[in-house]
């Protein structure tokens, strides 16, 4: 399965690797153990307290069961929204849902999601979904389809804010604010970029990226810096004022 490619809101371009069928697989089946020993915790506590032993009609039994259950029902469209894009098991396999237009998912898009697991997983006992997400370049399930969402593995998040750092001095005095507007993984481009130029000595490739970061910052001076020094500015100015922050 190929990366999966998304502009950011800052028009920058960021790969991230899919999550694999096994993930996903993994990660349904543990929501599935929490979400039966939510059931059977219930089952208990009612049982317990002698709520079906009070003279109760079927109707009202009936009643109090669904009531008690609607959180085993509505488990991952509940945890996605809270979780931003994750479940309990998503969480433990560090997969998760995102927007693959480069926006913050919805509720709306979760809700998609959610409605379309009818489909994907409890029509044809999972084999529709198994197809979609096989046959998608993206991943994707057809309730992602629908949701314009993909699921991402978030493995290699974890090391990115070291990855990223690099010691300012504390009297150092930042020259461009717009930089806040970047993610940690728009920074992580940048100095990835800056690596591959400083080691091939890629005059263009260098250019380009100045251009990029004066577009996408809205910088028309760089302030009398080269455009090596400029880009090693846009990071030094990132690390420092976020460290601040």
């Amino acid at each position: 399965m190929a990366n999966l490619t998304i502009n950011t809101t800052q028009n920058i371009k960021i790969e991230f690797n899919p999550a694999s069928l096994g993930e996903r697989m993994l990660s349904s089946i543990l929501d599935m153990i929490f979400k039966i020993l939510y059931v059977i915790l219930v089952f208990y506590l009612l049982e317990e307290f002698n709520v079906f032993k009070q003279g109760l009609d079927r109707w009202s039994e009936a009643a109090i069961t669904i009531t008690f259950l609607l959180p085993a029902f509505f488990y991952s469209l509940f945890f996605e929204t809270i979780l931003q894009g994750a479940t309990p098991g998503k969480k433990i396999m560090r997969i998760k849902v995102i927007k693959i237009d480069g926006y913050e998912a919805t509720i709306i898009d979760y809700a998609t999601r959610w409605v379309m697991r009818l489909v994907d997983f409890w029509i044809g006992s999972a084999v529709i979904g198994l197809i979609a997400v096989i046959s998608s370049d993206k991943g994707q399930r057809l309730g992602d389809i629908l949701a314009g969402t993909a699921v991402i593995s978030v493995k290699e998040r974890v090391f990115l804010s070291a990855t990223i750092f690099q010691e300012v001095d504390e009297q150092y005095v930042p020259l461009f604010s717009q930089v806040l507007s970047l993610t940690d993984k728009d920074v992580y481009i940048i100095k990835e970029a800056l690596t591959r130029i400083k080691a091939s000595r890629d005059v263009q490739l260098l250019y380009k990226l100045v251009d990029k970061l004066k577009n996408v910052l809205g910088i028309v001076d760089i302030k009398s810096s080269s455009e090596l020094e400029f880009v090693e500015t846009i990071l030094k100015d990132y690390n420092y004022l976020t460290a601040k922050s």
